[in-house]
């Protein structure tokens, strides 16, 4: 699909979808400037036009690389087969925390493809959302051979209440909205929650549902 922007060398294609990135967690896609992109990118117009047919294939490049990333330095940095199914998880948390120091933007841009005006890219997320899938119906499944959980426990149930702990805690890092809803619910009205008490409170609502 990308061709000619996948003959460039590894550290250019990172510079120009780092730099579209940051751009459009800054202003939003439609609103996201392929000028300004260019200006970061240390490349003219005419040279982005060559490696993607349009904006929306730059964007779609940037969420395949934002994916890549989150499942090399999430999925499989912060959890290992040693694990209890609420040390995985505990750990996975603690990584998006780490994760958005580090790349807070892509966090970011991936969160906006939740919003109506983004429906027409919903497709991207197949992917991800299937390899999340993948991975955390393999961490239940080891857990009830490991007698962790109660082999009744209806899997694929789990882990959509796992993924949507895990999603609104991540949208909590990078959304005002999503942080201020989460202090709403398990909050003091005259603090904010730090994010390790955060994570705390996922934990104990996935043992109250898990039983653990």
């Amino acid at each position: 699909m990308y061709e000619a922007f996948k003959k460039l060398p590894v550290v250019k294609q990172h510079r120009i979808l780092d730099a579209a990135i940051k751009t459009i967690a800054e202003k939003g896609y439609e609103a996201a400037s392929i000028s300004t992109i260019c200006r970061r990118a240390r490349i003219s117009n005419g040279a982005l036009y060559k490696y993607f047919k349009n904006k929306e294939a730059m964007f779609f490049a940037c969420v395949e690389y934002g994916v890549e990333v989150m499942m090399q330095e999430l999925y499989l940095k912060y959890t290992n087969e040693e694990d209890t199914l609420i040390g995985a998880v505990r750990n996975l948390l603690r990584g998006f925390k780490e994760f958005t120091k580090k790349h807070r933007d892509m966090l970011s841009v991936y969160s906006d493809l939740g919003s109506s005006s983004m429906n027409r890219f919903a497709t991207i997320t197949e992917k991800v959302e299937y390899e999340g899938h993948i991975f955390l119906v393999g961490l239940i499944e080891d857990a009830v051979k490991r007698g962790e959980i109660d082999a009744s426990m209806r899997i694929e149930i789990a882990a959509y209440f796992i993924d949507s702990h895990i999603m609104l805690y991540s949208y909590s890092l990078v959304s005002e909205h999503h942080a201020r809803r989460f202090d709403a619910f398990f909050g003091d009205p005259s603090k904010r929650l730090t994010e390790d008490e955060k994570i705390e409170k996922i934990v104990e609502s996935l043992k109250l549902f898990l039983k653990v």
